[in-house]
Formats: structure tokens, C-alpha cells, sequence
């Protein structure tokens, strides 16, 4: 692994990703390792200097790094400051300070069923919030940016984070699949949009082509002829150039097109190839279009 030019001279960036539990710092921890940071979460304090010690030696590209700390370690509160001035003499730092309501937080650990850590000093949830808000006010001031997630989704935070710290690097991509099936093997599963092509006219039923698939050109020729494969194919691709941008905004990483014939080898597979094609020549941002044929050896 070598460092680009860019990496040798920017600082390495450092985030603590810290706050209210509940909050979503881990939601925010997933979101920067989609982002390429090297990620430590619950990381003890006293092993923060040297963790970044060796993280500043290491050859890890690109050079962004975050820890996940919380009130959990009382070392943490009271050091944090000092903590703060050392690394900014030997890192560009950052410090995201997560909150929310105590209201909303009581509500999420009712759903989840999980023990807030202040618990362990006794009272009721409620009161357990409050101490850690408490406890962690002088931290909040510290943090050079404060999100408030009382009212966000996990996906909206998500974004929130790629906004803030994507900069200067390749982002989150959406992995797009276009997948050939037969039905008669089982429907396509996991599957975001499903496509049933069995309208179109059958290479099957041809003698020279039976024994063929939709990746040579006499299939897909056969297939293409008839004349709705193509404006089947339009429609299919205009649904999913509105379609695609919107997941993508709404945090998806992966959707899956399933296009489904029969057997899984001749007109599924002519057309998923096609639609493959035709959405990455579209050159959607941050979309990245693959496709694979799940039943095309079943058989054969």
C-alpha cells in the first residue's frame, strides 16, 4: 500500500466521535468506515497516545482515523481537555458531539431493550440520562461540531456525517446488480425491483438456440427482435435513472435488479445485460452498475 502525493502532505484527520448514549454514535462510527476512515470504537483512554502514535506511522491511505469514546470511562471526562490540546499539536483533529432529547433517548432504549451505562449508578432511566448529559456538558463545549439527532433517522445522520467529512475523497457509492433468474429455480432473493420478462418472445423454442444463452449475440439478437424487448428496456431504464439518485440520497448502499425469464438463461439474461450496459452509460453519480446471472449454468 503506498500514499498518494496528497496523503505525504495533508495531515492525517482525526475524529472523536463522542456524546449522549443513544444518540447514534455508532451509526455515525459505520458511516465514516464507509467513508474509508480506520475506525476503533470504545477505545480505553489510556491507550488513546498510543494508538495515535501508531496510527501516525502507519501507511493506512487515505489517512482519516476516528475513535468512539463515551462516559463510559470516568478517565475520559476528566482528561478530555487535556487530551484535546496534546493531539492538536500532532493531528488535525475533529470532535463530533452527538445529542438528543432526554425524551427521545428514553424512548429509543425502551425499543431496544439495551441497559443505559449511568444505570449502573442506580434510578430510573430518565434520571440516568440526565446524569450523563451532566456529566458530559464540558465535553460538548469542547466539540467543534454538535449534532442534535433528536429528530433525524439513522439514514439522515448518515448523511449528515458524509457531508461533513467526505470532502476531497470518493464517497459513499451505491453498488447497483443487475441479476438474471428462472422463476422456475425460485424468486431472485434479496431483491430491490423485480422485472418478469416471459412476454417477450422464447429462444428456447428455437432449435439453434436452445442450448445457448442470452450472452451470445444470435440470443440476444433473437430476443431484441421482437420489438417490446426494446421499449421494455427504455422504460426500465427510465425508472431506475429516477430511481437510483433517490436511494442514493436516502443512505442506500446496495439495490438489486432482479430481471427474471423462465430458466434464467436466454431472455433474462439478453436483457439484464443490456440494462447493465445502458445504466452505466447513463454516468449517474457515485453509481456503480455490475451484473451477474444466477441460473445461467443450472442445468447445463
Amino acid at each position: 500500500m503506498t500514499l498518494s502525493t496528497a496523503d505525504i502532505h495533508d495531515p492525517p484527520l482525526l475524529v472523536i466521535v463522542t456524546g449522549l448514549s443513544g444518540a447514534g454514535k455508532s451509526t455515525a462510527i459505520k458511516a465514516l468506515e464507509d467513508l474509508s476512515f480506520f475506525c476503533i470504537d470504545n477505545l480505553p483512554f489510556a491507550m488513546v497516545d498510543s494508538a495515535v502514535d501508531h496510527l501516525l506511522q502507519s501507511k493506512w491511505t487515505p489517512r482519516r482515523y476516528a475513535l468512539g469514546m463515551d462516559a463510559r470511562d470516568k478517565d475520559f471526562l476528566t482528561g478530555f481537555a487535556d487530551l484535546q490540546t496534546r493531539l492538536k499539536r500532532r493531528i488535525k483533529l475533529d470532535v463530533l458531539f452527538l445529542t438528543c432529547a432526554p425524551d427521545q433517548l428514553a424512548e429509543r432504549y425502551s425499543t431496544t431493550r439495551r441497559k443505559h451505562p449511568m444505570l449502573d449508578s442506580g434510578g430510573q432511566l430518565i434520571a440516568a440520562i440526565k446524569r450523563e448529559i451532566h456529566a458530559l456538558q464540558g465535553i460538548e463545549r469542547l466539540a467543534d461540531v454538535s449534532f442534535d439527532t433528536t429528530t433525524w433517522s439513522v439514514h439522515f445522520l448518515a448523511r449528515k456525517i458524509e457531508e461533513r467529512y467526505s470532502g476531497g475523497v470518493v464517497g459513499r457509492q451505491l453498488h447497483v446488480n443487475v441479476t438474471s433468474f428462472g422463476f422456475k429455480n425460485g424468486l431472485l432473493k434479496p431483491a430491490d425491483t423485480v422485472f418478469d420478462v416471459r412476454f417477450l418472445r422464447n429462444p428456447y423454442f428455437d432449435p439453434v438456440l436452445k442450448d445457448r444463452t442470452g450472452l451470445e449475440a444470435a440470443v440476444s439478437n433473437y430476443v431484441f427482435a421482437d420489438p417490446n424487448a426494446k421499449v421494455f428496456l427504455d422504460k426500465i431504464v427510465d425508472l431506475h435513472q429516477f430511481l437510483l439518485p433517490e436511494y442514493y440520497k436516502e443512505g442506500k448502499h446496495y439495490f438489486r435488479i432482479g430481471i427474471g425469464c423462465t430458466g434464467g438463461k436466454h431472455r433474462s439474461v439478453a436483457i439484464a445485460e443490456r440494462l447493465a450496459v445502458d445504466l452505466a452509460n447513463l454516468c449517474i453519480p457515485q453509481i456503480a452498475v455490475s451484473v451477474n446471472h444466477r441460473d445461467i449454468d443450472v442445468g447445463m
